[in-house]
């Protein structure tokens, strides 16, 4: 009968054997191990990175059940290897089908692997509170400062704001500083009159310069 072609576990002598179809039963990432207890066979190195890379921590893996460790293994090394680096904690446990052998069982522990990816957190952006006459002037701002920006126009002095939304001059600067903080706006600076340029974040589009 021709061998699988499969080639992931290594016999006593530290020779590569075929893995044959249906022997290591796959358990989910949640189970924890990795397959059941197999005489003789040690895990190679492809499928112990392959349970590396699903591992959480307290995962465990029995990646060998027999009398003894071949030096010869890869796998051995392997697993060896990750124990040195602290990815993974090794012992060994009697076998509850055959006494005679140990099951050799690599924990996974909470150390990061150099390799991994991170998984990083996504950024929240966090708006400042708006008091409640700062909003009622933004309300009737904002309009104002879009009308200009969308047609390119020079953004008006805190008089002609003022004028235009219908709010105090004395109000034109703090509600400007608001919606920057709100990130409704981002201000750049232009030369007179204004000094400035208003660019509008939501639609992209931005006052123009003075001729």
């Amino acid at each position: 009968m021709a061998k699988p072609a499969s080639l992931t576990m290594h016999d006593a002598d530290g020779r590569v054997c075929a893995e044959e179809a249906g022997v290591f039963p796959r358990a989910s990432v949640s189970s924890g191990s990795m397959f059941d207890e197999v005489s003789g066979l040690v895990a190679g190195v492809d499928r112990i990175n392959a349970w590396m890379a699903v591992a959480n921590p307290g995962d465990r893996f029995i990646y060998a059940s027999r009398s003894g460790l071949p030096k010869a293994s890869a796998g051995a090394a392997r697993m060896r290897d990750l124990a040195g680096r602290k990815l993974v904690m090794l012992f060994q446990a009697r076998s509850s089908l055959d006494p005679t052998r140990m099951n050799y069982i690599a924990v996974r522990t909470a150390v990061a692997d150099a390799l991994a990816k991170p998984a990083r957190p996504r950024l929240a952006l966090s708006r400042a509170p708006i008091a409640e006459d700062e909003a009622a002037s933004i309300d009737v701002l904002l309009p104002v400062l879009e009308r200009f920006a969308a047609k390119g126009r020079p953004c008006p002095t805190d008089k002609q704001l003022a004028e235009r939304a219908g709010i105090a001059t004395a109000m034109v600067q703090p509600t400007l500083d608001a919606m920057v903080a709100a990130h409704l706006i981002r201000i750049e600076g232009a030369r007179g009159p204004t000094n400035r340029r208003v660019l509008i974040l939501s639609t992209g589009a931005i006052t123009g310069l003075a001729a």
